[in-house]
């Protein structure tokens, strides 16, 4: 083998080499990437008709987190004040490209700019429109004895909050179901900033005293932040720019790690320059400090915030229970902060020990709380009530996969009775109000702070 021939060999081997390392990298950067992920990371794609011998589907109960977003009116205004300067700042330092930043990177941070005005804050985006659309048609394709491509008012209930990602949601969701022209006919009650299902830790006053505006329930997270490791991830990421180890600082690199997220959400087939600066470590560390948040928020942290979430599971018993054939499917458009204190109302992706400041090495790769798999945009949770032979049997789907209830931990199938006996005996009573601590009107939080 002569030495042209060895070269061009090597090239190809280290190309060939790189090419897969590379795309796993990016690949698995999407993963880490918070309430932010795109649904198209969670999803289960499959279509095709869910069928059990001797049972017949009955009833569809199901809630789905809006989809993929722009982000809040301060977020885009922190994006017009400083990524600019953050951008020139790389492009000046990194003139050539490197193994951090390749030609691609820099020709795409050269030509970066944000484009979302004030007035975009919070709205639907294409992407949003079609994970929805997507999630209706392989749902309907699951169960189209619940989900009738014919609309009729009597069949289905739909109701979403008080909010565009969310009202424009459910519309998309619509299209999917019955297409363009029906779409724009179906009937939604008039939302309430107060609903009593969609947001109800919106009207418990305990929980918004308690923990929404109480310190201690972002401690982990505030210390975290200034941890020796979370100093070291910063010093790293401003290294691997070639800038000097305290050039950009925390509130720089959480900028660009969740512009990273956004565009990834909003870009299926376009990589954001913003995640070249991270490594797949970095990205775990602040997808941790992400989970801080929400644990502690709407997660397990505190029980009141998945023990109010006692009021949603009720009504998905009397539903299930109530001998009223009609409505087959009903279905909500709500918020993260609805699904994760259901989600923990219902034990799922439980962890063993709190997550706290001090154990990321622990939990860095093996805990069940991870949001970006658990709450991403389109998040949704259905469960699908059968009967069989006359028993009474719940399917539970999240992001459209089946999993198992800690009620029935063996079986897809778990019997409705033994669903209410589980969490009943787990919750005792819901007294919403008790629970919460509300004495006559309710005061409720801002509505726009939702994710």
């Amino acid at each position: 083998m002569n030495k042209y021939t060895f070269y061009l060999l090597t090239i190809f081997i280290t190309y060939s080499f790189c090419s897969e390392v590379c795309n796993d990298v990016a690949k698995n950067y999407q993963l880490h990437l918070g309430t932010k992920t795109p649904y198209r990371i969670v999803a289960n794609n499959t279509f095709g008709k869910i069928e059990y011998q001797g049972c017949k589907p009955n009833k569809m109960w199901m809630i789905i987190r809006h989809g993929t977003r722009n982000p809040s009116e301060s977020f885009i205004e922190s994006m017009d004040r400083r990524l600019p300067k953050i951008r020139d700042l790389i492009l000046k330092n990194n003139p050539t490209s490197s193994d951090v930043l390749h030609n691609s990177d820099l020709i795409a941070l050269q030509h970066w700019e944000n484009k979302l005005k004030k007035k975009d804050q919070k709205k639907l985006t294409r992407e949003g429109e079609n994970e929805m659309i997507d999630i209706a048609e392989r749902m309907q394709s699951r169960f189209p004895m619940l989900l009738s491509n014919i609309y009729s008012n009597t069949s289905y209930k739909f109701k979403h909050t008080d909010s565009q990602r969310t009202r424009k949601s459910a519309y998309y969701f619509s299209i999917g179901l019955f297409g363009k022209q029906i779409a724009k006919s179906v009937w939604y009650p008039e939302p309430s900033k107060k609903d009593p299902i969609l947001r109800f830790y919106k009207l418990c006053s305990k929980w918004k005293k308690d923990v929404k505006e109480n310190p201690e329930s972002l401690l982990h997270r505030k210390e975290f932040e200034i941890s020796p490791l979370m100093i070291k991830t910063i010093q790293e990421v401003n290294q691997r720019l070639k800038l000097s180890l305290n050039k950009l600082n925390f509130d720089d690199i959480y900028l660009m790690y969740s512009t990273c997220s956004y565009e990834t959400a909003w870009k299926m087939n376009q990589k954001s320059p913003w995640c070249s600066a991270f490594s797949l470590n970095d990205m775990k560390v602040l997808e941790y400090y992400e989970d801080l948040k929400y644990y502690w928020l709407d997660g397990y942290g505190y029980n009141l915030n998945h023990n109010q979430a006692c009021v949603v599971f009720d009504e998905i018993v009397s539903y299930f229970g109530s001998k009223n054939e009609y409505p087959k499917s009903t279905i909500y458009f709500s918020h993260s902060g609805t699904l994760l204190k259901l989600l923990a109302h219902l034990q799922l992706y439980k962890e063993d020990k709190p997550l706290t400041r001090h154990n990321f090495n622990d939990k860095v790769d093996n805990r069940n709380f991870r949001v970006s798999r658990v709450s991403p945009f389109g998040t949704n949770l259905a469960m699908v009530l059968f009967d069989c032979g006359g028993v009474q049997k719940v399917l539970t789907l999240h992001q459209e996969h089946i999993i198992r209830l800690p009620s029935c931990p063996t079986t897809d199938l778990c019997e409705f009775n033994s669903i209410v006996d589980y969490y009943r005996s787990a919750t005792s009573t819901c007294n919403f109000d008790e629970i919460c601590g509300n004495k006559g009107a309710n005061e409720t939080t801002d509505s726009t702070d939702d994710e």
